[in-house]
C-alpha cells in the first residue's frame, strides 16, 4: 500500500531549512566578485578594463569545468538518501562521491591550467586596442591558481549541501568573504608593511581567499563523508561525475555563451545602451542568487528521494522548490515594474544627469526583466531537479535549443531585421528562457510520473 505525503507544509519547511543557508553561500560567493571588482576600479580605468577582459576569457572555460563539478551533489544526495531509507548510517556512496570529486577537480586543472598559462602568451596578439595586454596576462595567469581550490571546494560543497549540512558551507563562505574584504585592498594598495602589489595584489587576494575556503571545507566534508571503503571504485567513481557532469558544464556554458553574445550586440546600440544592459543585468544577477540557492536545495532534495527510490516525493519536491522560486521571482517582478529607480539606485547615482538617459533604458530593460528572470528562476530551479534525478543531457539539448536557437536567434531578428532595436535581444533572451523553462518543466513531470507508475 502506498505511504500517504506528509503535510505539504512539512516539504517547504525542509525545503527553506536548506535552502535559507545555500542562499547565502551564492551571496557570499557573489560578494567576493564585487569585492574585487570595487578594488580594482579603485586602482585605475586601464586595470578594471583589464580585470573585466581576463576574467571574460577565464570563466568562459571555468563555468564549463565548475558545471562538470556539480555533478557531486546529486551523486552525494541520492547515495545519503538511500542510506537514509534503509536506516543506515553513514554511506560509502557519500565518501567515495568525494573522493572520485576531488580526483576529477585534479585532473582537470592539471590538464587546463598550463593550457591557460600558454594561452596568456598569446594575448598580445588577440586582445583589441586600447585595452593593456601585459595586464590582462599578468592577473589571468595569478588568478587562474584557484582553480584547484575552486573546483575542489565545488566537491567538498556538494557533500556538505548533499548530506543536509549547508550551515556550515555559509559559514566558511562568510570567513572567505571577510578574508578578501581584507586581504584585496590591503595588498593592492600596501596596507602597512604589505607591498602595493596593484592588480596582482586583488588577484592574489581570491586566491588565497578560494584556498582558506578549501582547507576549511575540507575537514567538514570529510568528517561528514566518513572513511572510503577498502576496494572502493574511486576511478569509476570519476568517470560517473565526469559523464554525469559534462552536460552540465556545456549547459552552463551555453547559458554564459548567450549572455556574452548577447552582450556583444547590445555593444552595436553604443555604449550608452550598453552601460544601461550592464546596470540591468547587475541588478538582476544578485537577485538571481535567490533562485540559484532555492535550485541547489531543491535538487538536494529530489536527489533524496531519488535515492530512496520514492518517485511520488521526488516530484513533490521539485514542484515545491519551483513553486517557492516563482513565488520570490514574482515579487521582485511587481517591485521592478512599480519602483525601477529604487532598485537601480543600489547601483548608480540617481541624481546625477549624466545618467539620466542611461537609467531612462535600463527602466525601459528591467521591465522587460520582470518577466525574463521569473521563467529564469522557473529554469535553474527545473535544471537543479532534474540534476537530482541524475537527468543531465536532455537538458543540454534543451539549453542549446532555448539560448542559441530561440534566445539569440528570436533576439537578433526582433533587434535587426524587425526595428525593435536593443528591446528585440531582451524579447528574445526572455523567449529563449520561456522555451526552457517549459520544456524542462515537462522534463520533470514526465521522468518522475513515469518513475511512480
Amino acid at each position: 500500500m502506498t505511504q500517504p505525503l506528509p503535510p505539504l507544509a512539512h516539504d517547504y519547511q525542509a525545503l527553506l531549512r536548506l535552502a535559507g543557508p545555500v542562499v547565502l553561500s551564492q551571496f557570499a560567493s557573489n560578494a567576493l566578485a564585487l569585492i574585487a571588482t570595487a578594488v580594482i576600479g579603485r586602482l585605475g580605468e586601464a586595470e578594471l578594463a583589464a580585470a573585466a577582459y581576463a576574467n571574460a576569457t577565464y570563466y568562459l572555460l571555468f563555468m564549463m569545468l565548475l558545471g562538470t563539478m556539480l555533478a557531486v551533489s546529486p551523486r552525494v544526495a541520492q547515495a545519503h538518501g538511500a542510506t537514509l531509507a534503509a536506516g543506515e548510517g553513514q554511506s560509502a556512496g557519500v565518501a567515495l562521491a568525494l573522493a572520485g570529486g576531488l580526483r576529477l577537480a585534479l585532473l582537470m586543472t592539471v590538464l587546463v591550467l598550463p593550457l591557460i598559462w600558454l594561452g596568456s602568451f598569446w594575448l598580445p596578439h588577440l586582445i583589441p586596442a586600447g585595452i593593456r595586454a601585459d595586464l590582462v596576462a599578468t592577473y589571468l595567469r595569478v588568478y587562474s591558481l584557484s582553480m584547484l581550490p575552486m573546483l575542489a571546494g565545488i566537491a567538498l560543497r556538494g557533500v556538505l549541501e548533499g548530506t543536509g549540512r549547508p550551515a556550515q558551507v555559509t559559514l566558511i563562505a562568510l570567513c572567505g568573504v571577510g578574508l578578501a574584504g581584507f586581504l584585496s585592498p590591503a595588498l593592492a594598495f600596501g596596507w602597512g608593511p604589505l607591498p602595493r602589489l596593484g592588480l596582482v595584489g586583488a588577484a592574489s587576494a581570491s586566491v588565497v581567499a578560494a584556498w582558506l575556503m578549501a582547507a576549511l571545507l575540507w575537514p567538514a566534508a570529510h568528517r561528514r563523508a566518513g572513511p572510503l571503503s577498502k576496494g572502493a571504485d574511486v576511478r569509476a567513481e570519476t568517470r560517473q561525475i565526469f559523464r554525469l557532469g559534462w552536460p552540465i558544464g556545456l549547459t552552463l556554458g551555453a547559458e554564459g555563451g548567450m549572455f556574452t553574445v548577447s552582450t556583444l550586440l547590445m555593444a552595436k546600440f553604443g555604449p550608452e545602451v550598453l552601460a544601461a544592459h550592464n546596470l540591468t543585468m547587475q541588478a538582476i544577477t544578485a537577485i538571481f542568487m535567490i533562485p540559484l540557492g532555492i535550485a541547489s536545495a531543491t535538487g538536494v532534495r529530489v536527489g533524496h528521494a531519488a535515492g530512496a527510490r520514492d518517485w511520488r516525493s521526488a516530484r513533490r519536491a521539485g514542484l515545491v522548490g519551483l513553486s517557492l522560486s516563482v513565488g520570490v521571482m514574482l515579487v521582485f517582478a511587481v517591485l521592478e515594474l512599480l519602483a525601477p529607480r529604487s532598485i537601480l539606485g543600489v547601483f548608480v547615482n540617481l541624481s546625477d544627469p549624466q545618467n539620466a538617459q542611461m537609467i531612462a533604458t535600463a527602466t525601459v530593460f528591467l521591465s522587460i526583466a520582470a518577466l525574463f528572470q521569473t521563467v529564469d528562476g522557473t529554469q535553474v530551479t527545473l535544471n537543479g531537479a532534474l540534476r537530482g534525478l541524475q537527468d543531465t543531457r536532455a537538458p543540454l539539448i534543451v539549453s542549446l535549443i532555448a539560448y542559441w536557437l530561440v534566445g539569440l536567434g528570436l533576439g537578433s531578428a526582433l533587434a535587426f531585421g524587425f526595428g525593435y532595436g536593443a528591446r528585440g535581444l531582451w524579447y528574445g533572451l526572455t523567449a529563449g528562457l520561456t522555451f526552457a523553462a517549459v520544456a524542462l518543466l515537462w522534463r520533470f513531470l514526465r521522468l518522475t510520473g513515469k518513475r511512480s507508475v
